[in-house]
Order: structure tokens, then C-alpha cells, then sequence
């Protein structure tokens, strides 16, 4: 089958893929709902089965995270999906995305449904629609390289169950898959203009636990120590800093806390996003942040812990990235698609995969937009569109029409 062939049966796919995205979609597989994002795994692999590897399904370890009262518990997660055809091949390819939503499991936004155009409901575009364009770019290179008999390029396949929240869980397999392979090729949704992210910012969670005394707020008042005044002290203090450094945000999300009215509270969280532009900054801001701390500390006569770590580096469009997107905009203009990349402050896995040494490409999912609302929606043309883009790039460095990029030897 040559390029073109395997590209005009990608056109034949159209309903299936809209079926396959109208059926995830429908189950509800928020990070937090592990039976459902089990439940999209089971049905997803079935799709995957029909390669020559073997599709599993892996345990993920559990996640702690930080609660309300600033104690670490224990999240169960759900499991990846993996598959490796061809893992000896001298040139290895990852193509990855996530399973699992921001929607909770007793959102309000649940339902699915289309019109024409487009697609309705919770992940259709980020990032269940990516999931079928993998799946569809990758039968329609097997189907290539049977007819050439080409063994040249192997592939793997990396589905997770957790990285609306970073990726705690499945860390250590996309550390491996990374270590494991050449380039990289992730399905989140493109930008809603239909263009691609190119530099992305990094990105850290922080959870400081401001720890006070309790008293009766009547009786023994002078006895307590405030710890929501000194959490709303350290969250002032970690906002001012937004001024500090060139690109970098710093977003006071939450502060948990607080009990009876008449009782001092002890215990106040205050969580905060860093997002910044240049890897040396995290010292930097890693510095302020204690110091912060360690004032509130003194001035409020609290106790304060920190938990997070930067985990999200900065993604620079360099070096094999920029041949990537050059080649990504070649075969886009062959089926008369017209693609640039624009810097965003959004975050994903391909992040971590960069900082790991592995060249990638991070949104090449369908087009789409309203991603983490109740207004998510994909454009169904985008599903065939995006799939035969990805086939195009798989073809044309199977084939040697296009360069292969990557200098690296895993």
C-alpha cells in the first residue's frame, strides 16, 4: 500500500473514529475515579490488540496528596495502557496521551452529543479524540509497512491514567519510555486555532501546611495561634511575587482551613501554580519561597511545611523539536493545512519528556476547543484531518521521504 493509499483508507475511518470518541467519552474517567478510567482502559484496548505487540494493561502506583487538614493520604489511580511493536527497531518512535479528565465523577457535564460539525462532552477533545488519531495514524503505517516490508521503525504506545494532575502515578513508565526511544509524538487537543504549542512553560504545584495551636475562641483566645491568618499572610506574600521575575506566574488556587466558629483554628493549606518560562528560574523561586516561610513563621509564630517539588520543566522548540515542527509543517501543507506553533503557558507530559532527553511533538489531537469546561468540544473533521497528518510523518520517515530527525542512541 503506498503513502497515498494508506493515507485515503485514514478518510474510510471517519464514523469509526467518531463512534470510538462518542463511546470514551461517555464514561466518566476523572484522575480521581479510577474504576472509570479502568473502564475507558478495557475499552480502548481492544483497539489496540489487533497490532503485532502485546496491548496490557499496568498497575499504577498510588498518589499521596496533600488534604485539608495538611495530612498526606493515599489516591488510588488507574491503570496505563501499553504496547511496544518492534522494540528492537534501530529507530524508536513513543506516541502517548492520557486517559483521564478533569470532570469529576458527579460533574453536571456528562452527556455526549454531536451535531454536523462537531463533538460535545467531558474529554472529547482532550483528549479521547487524540487517542483515536493515534490509533488511526498508527493501522495506517502498519499497513504501509506491510506492503513494503519494512522493519526499520518501531513504535510504542503509552496511555495514562493520571496526567490532569502531573502524572504522579505513571512517572516512572513515561521516565522509562523516554530513556526507551528516539522521538516523541503526544495527542493532546491542538491549539483552538488548529495551529500547534511550541514553547511551553514550566510548571510546579506547591501545598504549604501553616500549623498553629487551637483554643476557644472565647475563653482562651490569647492562647491560640491563627493559622488561616498566617496561611492568608504566606498566600499574600506568594502572590507579590508575581512581579519578580520576567514570564513567571504565580497563582494562589486554594486555601483549606478552619472549623467551628468559636475555635482557633491550627491548621490552614494554602495551594499555588508556578508557572515560568526559564529552567534556571526554579532555584530562584525555590529561594523566595522559603524565605516566605520562614517569615510567615517568625511573624505568626506558626509552624510551616512544604510539599511539591518541579517536577514540569520548560519545553524550548530547539535543536531536533524545531526539525519536528518544520517536518510536522511540511506534511501539513502536502494535505493543505497551513501550521505554525505560538508559545503557551499550558503544561503536559511532553514536558516531562523533554526534561528527560526525549524530542517530541505534544499536541497533535484534534481541533477543538472550551478543553477543562463545560463547554469542551471537538471539530469532527479534525479526527481523519489530524490522523493523516501523523500517518504522513510516520510514512515519510519509514520511507526516508523525510530526514529522521533524531541524533539520539537510547
Amino acid at each position: 500500500m503506498s503513502k497515498l493509499e494508506s493515507l485515503n483508507w485514514i478518510e474510510t475511518q471517519r464514523e469509526r473514529m467518531v463512534a470510538l470518541v462518542e463511546h470514551w467519552a461517555s464514561i466518566n474517567s476523572s484522575t480521581y475515579h479510577p474504576a472509570g478510567v479502568e473502564q475507558v482502559a478495557h475499552a480502548v484496548l481492544p483497539e489496540f490488540s489487533t497490532f503485532a505487540g502485546k496491548a496490557e494493561l499496568l498497575n499504577v502506583p498510588s498518589m499521596m496528596e496533600v488534604n485539608e487538614r495538611g495530612v498526606l493520604v493515599d489516591h488510588s489511580l488507574g491503570p496505563a495502557l501499553s504496547l511496544r511493536v518492534r522494540p528492537t527497531a534501530p529507530r524508536r518512535i513513543l506516541l502517548a496521551i492520557h486517559m483521564d479528565t478533569v470532570y469529576p465523577q458527579d460533574s453536571g457535564f456528562q452527556e455526549v452529543h454531536r451535531d454536523e460539525m462537531n463533538m460535545y462532552g467531558p474529554g472529547v477533545a482532550d483528549a479521547k479524540g487524540g487517542i483515536s488519531v493515534l490509533l488511526v495514524a498508527l493501522e495506517a503505517l502498519e499497513q504501509f509497512l506491510d506492503s513494503t516490508g519494512n522493519t526499520e521503525i518501531g513504535w510504542e504506545v503509552l496511555l495514562n491514567p493520571d496526567e490532569e494532575i502531573g502524572s504522579p502515578g505513571s512517572i516512572e513508565l513515561l521516565r522509562s519510555a523516554a530513556k526507551r526511544n528516539h522521538l516523541g509524538l503526544l495527542f493532546e487537543p491542538a491549539l483552538p486555532d488548529g495551529h500547534l504549542a511550541g514553547d511551553r512553560k514550566g510548571s510546579a504545584n506547591f501545598h504549604f501546611v501553616c500549623h498553629g495551636k487551637s483554643a476557644h475562641a472565647g475563653r482562651h483566645f490569647e492562647e491560640g495561634i491563627n493559622a488561616i491568618t498566617a496561611a492568608a499572610d504566606l498566600a499574600m506574600r506568594v502572590h507579590s511575587l508575581n512581579d519578580r521575575w520576567t514570564g513567571t506566574t504565580l497563582n494562589v488556587s486554594r486555601i483549606d482551613g478552619g472549623g467551628p466558629m468559636n475555635m482557633v483554628p491550627d491548621v490552614a493549606v494554602v495551594r499555588a501554580n508556578v508557572r515560568y518560562s526559564d529552567h534556571s528560574l526554579e532555584a530562584e523561586i525555590d529561594l523566595a519561597l522559603r524565605e516566605i516561610m520562614g517569615l510567615v513563621d517568625q511573624t505568626h509564630h506558626v509552624h510551616s511545611v512544604r510539599h511539591g517539588e518541579f517536577t514540569t520543566p520548560p519545553k524550548q522548540v530547539e535543536g531536533t523539536i524545531a526539525t519536528m515542527f518544520e517536518q510536522v509543517t511540511e506534511c501539513g501543507q502536502s494535505l493543505g493545512l497551513r501550521l505554525d506553533h505560538h508559545p503557551t503557558g499550558g503544561v503536559c507530559d511532553g514536558n516531562r519528556l523533554a526534561g528527560w532527553g526525549l524530542p517530541n511533538i505534544d499536541n497533535l489531537g484534534v481541533r477543538g476547543a472550551g478543553i477543562h469546561s463545560h463547554e469542551e468540544f471537538l471539530v469532527l473533521d479534525s479526527l481523519t484531518e489530524r490522523a493523516k497528518l501523523t500517518a504522513s510523518l510516520l510514512i515519510g520517515w519509514a520511507s526516508g521521504a523525510l530526514e529522521w530527525p533524531s541524533t539520539l542512541d537510547p
